[in-house]
């Protein structure tokens, strides 16, 4: 079920990955501040994000045009169906455009809000995650899964969060106790791409506290699809309108309870 969807989507993603991995190269030879706008005060974005999201879309739409949409930069594009692609053509803009090569393309199919299909593509090291529901998670053809490591005092806690003055002072807060309690506490500005690398268990858990939906959809499907949990603060099963996720190995519970003694739940 779903091999089309799965099939197009993976093309897609390959395709808008190899022009950013150009434009990636060829804009650290002609750094051009101009190139970068902002939208929400803070967050940059490129001609680079919409072209690559053209790209996506226009493969999308053409082998299946009735299905709805959801991306980042062009935003909701309504049709009465059940299925709605989401995509983040360009996840961790801040590191493209300083030339940190850590950042991905991020899609996913929702079916009746929720996420069937997902695909996190790591432009620079050429390494496609995907997942398919009850079907396991991949990255390139080997399949992943969590960490088993859950000992918090030696585990990696990856975190990424939203843009305002609140979800930020939240942010510090939650850096300041895991970086104490766990090994590392870090946020490497690539949310998708972050949730990858949890469902292949480089890290343990991964929190995001106001995040945006083309930000995690992709990545909680695979970590779930790798033996993870998947949840939003309050503990309830994450979904398409959770406004927080919390997913990751069996720390997850530990995690929680942190972020309850926090008020960060």
């Amino acid at each position: 079920m779903y091999q089309k969807e799965l099939q197009i989507s993976q093309q897609a993603a390959k395709k808008a990955g190899q022009f950013l991995k150009k434009e990636f190269f060829a804009w650290d030879n002609n750094l051009d501040n101009k190139k970068i706008k902002y939208k929400n005060g803070k967050e940059r974005v490129t001609w680079c994000d919409k072209k690559a999201e053209q790209l996506i879309l226009n493969i999308l739409n053409k082998n299946f045009p009735s299905y709805s949409r959801l991306s980042e930069e062009s935003g909701i594009k309504d049709k009465a169906s059940d299925y709605e692609w989401i995509v983040d053509p360009l996840d961790g803009t801040s590191n493209f455009t300083t030339h940190h090569p850590y950042f991905a393309v991020a899609i996913a199919l929702s079916y009746k809000n929720e996420v069937v299909i997902s695909v996190v593509y790591d432009i620079v090291l050429d390494e496609m995650y995907w997942a398919v529901k009850d079907n396991g998670a991949y990255r390139n053809n080997k399949k992943i899964s969590v960490s088993k490591n859950t000992i918090l005092k030696k585990s990696l806690i990856s975190y990424t969060h939203g843009s305002t003055v609140a979800e930020t002072k939240k942010a510090f807060k939650l850096y300041e106790h895991f970086h104490l309690k766990a090994q590392k506490c870090r946020n490497f500005a690539c949310t998708s791409l972050q949730m990858a690398q949890t469902a292949a268990g480089y890290n343990e858990v991964f929190v995001s506290l106001g995040p945006k939906i083309w930000d995690v959809a992709a990545g909680a499907l695979l970590i779930k699809e790798a033996g993870g949990i998947v949840t939003g603060t309050q503990n309830k099963t994450w979904n398409t309108k959770s406004k927080s996720i919390v997913a990751g190995n069996r720390l997850h519970n530990k995690v929680l309870k942190d972020l309850k003694k926090l008020k960060l739940t």
